[in-house]
């Protein structure tokens, strides 16, 4: 969707965001940054304190614009950082090191 600011609901906001520490968030980039349900989502819980890495899929765009993107839909005091993306095959170890870095 081309609307930046249309809100799509979520079918479930009973996500339990104050049991983590660390979220991995990911979804597919649409025209150079992510569907608006993740800003939705972002805006939907308190992030407070929390660090946010986001991962994604794409046919041609980066994940990089997606972080500032995403900014202004969590208050100032979660972290918000590009993860990687996860386009292709990728073996379950090659994924198991990725999250153990984070």
């Amino acid at each position: 969707m081309k609307d930046k600011s249309s809100r799509p609901a979520l079918a479930d906001t009973n996500a339990n965001i104050g049991a983590y520490d660390k979220i991995l968030l990911g979804f597919p980039i649409w025209w150079y940054t992510a569907p608006t349900i993740i800003n939705t989502f972002l805006e939907s819980y308190d992030f407070s304190g929390k660090k946010i890495i986001l991962f994604a899929t794409s046919g041609g765009s980066g994940i990089g614009g997606c972080v500032d993107a995403l900014k202004d839909s969590v208050l100032q005091s979660a972290e918000i950082k590009a993860g990687r993306m996860l386009n292709g095959r990728l073996l379950s170890d090659e994924l198991k090191k990725w999250v153990e870095t984070l």
